[in-house]
């Protein structure tokens, strides 16, 4: 069982004629808010609703002194034994609904009077209040941007922000306790899951708690401050070779592992989008799966790449306080970079493991994706990156792609796009629910968007405006040569044509120079499987970041280009 860090009620036995009643009370028992034995309460376990999970209520026991348990419905309901009203909980295993995987972390509740037409909720959320007290719940919500909400009874299936926000809190968690666990074994020793777990969320409690104004979870500073707290959180159970500079042993394990931990962390903020609940939990779960936006938690969730790159390191580097520098750029080179990047960062820290290195290697090696390459922007070279330059407005912007491996499984190569762009202070977004990709020998010979494909945009700005249309006749979005056309005055026109937009609200919208203007795309596949999209091939390749795009009435999350083009 892992460490419980809220306090545990003593337990008082009565004797009854028929059974004996394990009465959970912190402060003496008040016997008029006992419920009777008939009394049901229930409760909900929720990352996404876990189903067939294991409930424990850590203060009530049974016959043998061990905690009583029970086990979640298919919508992660759980009902609390009789007489047990006051108890922290903790809930583990099981399958998350929304991923379809194995849950593998440990959330809690924290020992609260509980009553019956009152649901408590285990969550990531309540296993942070349980870290700082119920008595911090509310200070707690106002630091997560929650400001208002129950972070103990709100239903994160209900309540889009709070669904979010749990998600993200339980991914930071989950990926802290796998950097540990790497720690310990690198070091020669062992840490257990849940010791990791509540090493890693009383860190990220503190660490919110401790924010001044609304907390960043993706950004690198707290995330940094999160993994720092948690190794000294879990020194006591660390091998003896760290415990005697546990300040240099985070300050190295932070400067390592921010950079990977951050980018999970925020792949799976951006991939989310802003939620849009559904009618009910089912809908809520299938749109987000069409939508794209679970891939990357799902990528996350099965991720063991924080383990291996923390196990690769040994007692003697993360002990050496020189080390920080060069195991930062180790970690961005494993969070950003190409294999090539990482075994270059990798040179110049003595005594990380070879065969640990050579697994990290292994993974961000790319192998099936799209590549993109040779960037013409107005029919001018462009070098592909974050920032861009061309002369003249956006026209158009053309981009080589070419088929490695095997990027689309054996399902046909049709994928959803979506397309942001911000300029002059209105944006424009817009999503093709299909453009068919054709390859031959890794070659792209058309792209398509065919007729009567529905497509949505939504122009916010000083010049609101929203639609959803259906394509009258097909637009190839190809040129001969293999370069996919980003369709940008292909949109206008259709934007145009619509009578959405006034000539007025066009022209303000239409990039031209000088000027800047953000661009964006995102593809998935039309089922809302990634898509994965990477510059570069072989050793040299390195994946693209997620992209995240919404209409009002579509959204599409999944891998893509982001950058800044100045137009000359």
């Amino acid at each position: 069982m892992q460490t419980s860090l809220s306090k545990r009620f003593t337990m008082v036995a009565a004797a009854s004629a028929a059974m004996l009643l394990a009465a959970c009370g912190g402060g003496g028992g008040d016997s008029s808010s006992t419920p009777s034995s008939t009394t049901t309460i229930s409760g909900k376990a929720v990352d996404f609703y876990l189903s067939g999970a294991t409930v424990s209520f850590l203060d009530c026991k049974d016959s043998a002194g061990k905690a009583l348990t029970t086990t979640t419905s298919s919508t992660g309901d759980f009902t609390f034994p009789a007489n047990c009203t006051k108890s922290a909980l903790s809930v583990s295993g099981g399958t998350d609904i929304g991923t379809g995987l194995p849950f593998n972390g440990v959330m809690q509740a924290p020992a609260v009077d509980y009553r019956a037409g009152v649901t408590p909720m285990i969550t990531p959320l309540s296993t942070l209040v349980a870290q700082l007290g119920a008595d911090q719940a509310a200070a707690l919500a106002t630091k997560l941007g929650l400001s208002g909400k129950d972070l103990l009874n709100a239903d994160p299936l209900t309540d889009a922000d709070v669904l979010k926000a749990a998600v993200v809190v339980q991914q930071l968690v989950e990926q802290i306790s796998k950097t540990l666990q790497g720690v310990a074994t690198g070091a020669g020793g062992t840490l257990s899951a849940d010791a990791a777990a509540a090493a890693a969320a009383k860190a990220v409690a503190s660490v919110i708690s401790s924010a001044s104004g609304t907390v960043n979870l993706t950004s690198t500073n707290t995330v940094s401050d999160a993994i720092k707290a948690s190794v000294k959180n879990a020194q006591s159970s660390l091998p003896s070779t760290l415990q005697g500079s546990i300040d240099t042993v985070a300050a190295n394990v932070a400067a390592l592992a921010t950079p990977l931990v951050s980018k999970q962390v925020g792949d799976v903020s951006t991939a989310l989008g802003t939620i849009k609940l559904g009618g009910n939990a089912s809908a809520t779960v299938s749109a987000l799966k069409g939508n794209g936006a679970l891939n990357a938690l799902k990528d996350s969730s099965q991720s063991t790449l924080s383990t291996t790159l923390a196990s690769s390191t040994s007692a003697s580097v993360l002990t050496n306080g020189s080390n920080a520098g060069n195991l930062a750029t180790l970690g961005n080179a494993v969070a950003t970079g190409s294999a090539d990047d990482v075994q270059t960062a990798a040179g110049n820290v003595q005594g990380l493991d070879s065969g640990k290195l050579a697994t990290v290697v292994d993974k961000v090696t790319l192998k099936d994706y799209v590549q993109a390459s040779n960037v013409l922007i107005n029919g001018q070279p462009a070098t592909l990156g974050d920032q861009m330059t061309t002369t003249g407005g956006l026209s158009d912007i053309k981009v080589t792609i070419n088929e490695i491996g095997a990027p689309f499984g054996t399902a046909a190569s049709d994928v959803r796009l979506g397309l942001h762009y911000s300029y002059k202070g209105n944006t424009v977004d817009v999503i093709f629910e299909k453009v068919s990709l054709v390859f031959s020998g890794g070659n792209l010979v058309s792209a398509t968007l065919p007729a009567n494909t529905s497509y949505s945009f939504v122009v916010t700005g000083a010049m609101p405006a929203s639609a959803t249309l259906t394509n009258g006749s097909a637009d190839s979005l190809s040129s001969g040569n293999g370069q996919f056309t980003l369709p940008y005055a292909a949109i206008l026109n259709k934007v145009k044509n619509s009578g959405m937009l006034t000539s007025a609200q066009l022209a303000a919208v239409t990039p031209s120079a000088p000027g800047t203007v953000d661009v964006a795309f995102a593809v998935a596949g039309v089922d809302g499987s990634a898509v994965k999209l990477g510059i570069g091939t072989g050793t040299a390749a390195k994946y693209t970041g997620n992209v995240t795009v919404q209409t009002s009435g579509s959204q599409i999350s999944g891998y893509g280009l982001k950058s800044t083009i100045t137009m000359n």
